[in-house]
């Protein structure tokens, strides 16, 4: 794999951190309208709808899904699951929890992406386990020494964290096995089908209110939902798991920044210090470029193989 490779999924990683960290903002606005699992519901509809044109009208890269469905169907319901969660409880914890704050207690995934691949047998290089820990140091400056009080919001931000993180293994996995733009389309689709089922037991939905958070809806739906899951799974293509959740969690910096700009949440020092070493978490990622998981690896068996980011290295193709 090429340096060039390496460097544009990188790019496009930051590119998306930017789009979600920008993202909390509009959930923010949006819920002075609709309840939590309405916004969730919409929004997932609508990157579903942003999606359905490219999935029709392009040549899929890769065999039609019922050639692979019995290997690839338990992956595929388990990340539908994982981002209807991830979802939902960092909607539910917006409604006490600022969005800057919120943007860091998720990109805790960066964590738990690493723990939950020993879980499978995928292996993260040395420097990436160092980012981790620099990136747990700031995160925690940013919240806990951060912030005088913690909420029940938090805890539930946290438990997203760890749905995102299932996301993102699962999202590693499947995309060597199907075509990125079908695999977005099913993660954003099942999970608006679950959102809309669920939605009237949960909170009332009106027409009138969803009008009225009609800006901040599109701006979640169709780009910090559908266009930002096609920027993840191409990005992922080149990138492992555990490296792209490090990028990934430059969100929480972007997060910080709008809502100091936009909604005049007020940092810190402590929290100031927290960006900076969230910063150095990103730089020591990109020391040493991360390493693929070999092809060789990449099959169609029923379980989660082994992938390892120490197994084949950057270099000419």
């Amino acid at each position: 794999m090429t340096r060039s490779k390496v460097l544009k999924a990188d790019a496009l990683l930051l590119i998306l951190a930017a789009i979600w960290g920008s993202g909390f903002i509009a959930q923010k606005w949006g819920m002075d309208h609709v309840g939590p699992m309405t916004f969730i519901a919409i929004r997932l509809l609508l990157g579903t709808l942003f999606m359905a044109p490219w999935l029709f009208l392009r040549r899929p890269s890769s065999p039609p899904i019922p050639a692979r469905l019995r290997t690839i169907l338990p992956a595929l319901m388990g990340v539908v699951v994982a981002v209807f969660i991830g979802n939902w409880l960092q909607q539910a914890g917006l409604l006490t929890t600022e969005a800057g704050t919120t943007g860091f207690i998720t990109s805790l995934y960066v964590v738990f992406t690493p723990l939950l691949g020993l879980l499978i047998g995928y292996r993260a290089r040395g420097l990436t386990w160092l980012a981790t820990v620099i990136a747990v140091a700031g995160l925690f400056l940013l919240t806990v020494a951060g912030r005088p009080v913690l909420n029940f919001g938090d805890l539930l931000i946290l438990l997203c964290a760890i749905a995102w993180a299932a996301q993102i293994l699962l999202v590693g996995w499947l995309v060597h096995r199907m075509d990125p733009i079908r695999l977005t389309f099913i993660q954003l689709f099942g999970a608006a089908v679950i959102s809309l089922i669920i939605a009237p037991f949960f909170e009332p939905v009106s027409m009138e209110a969803i009008l009225e958070a009609r800006w901040e809806l599109l701006y979640s739906g169709l780009v910090a939902s559908g266009l930002a899951f096609v920027i993840q799974v191409y990005a992922q293509r080149d990138a492992p798991p555990a490296h792209a959740a490090i990028l990934i969690s430059l969100e929480a910096v972007f997060a910080v920044f709008f809502g100091w700009w936009l909604l005049g949440e007020v940092l810190t020092t402590t929290q100031f210090i927290g960006c900076a070493v969230m910063f150095v978490a990103i730089v020591v990622a990109e020391l040493k470029p991360p390493r693929q998981m070999d092809t060789a690896e990449v099959s169609d068996e029923v379980n989660l193989p082994r992938c390892e980011d120490d197994q084949q290295s950057h270099g000419p193709a």
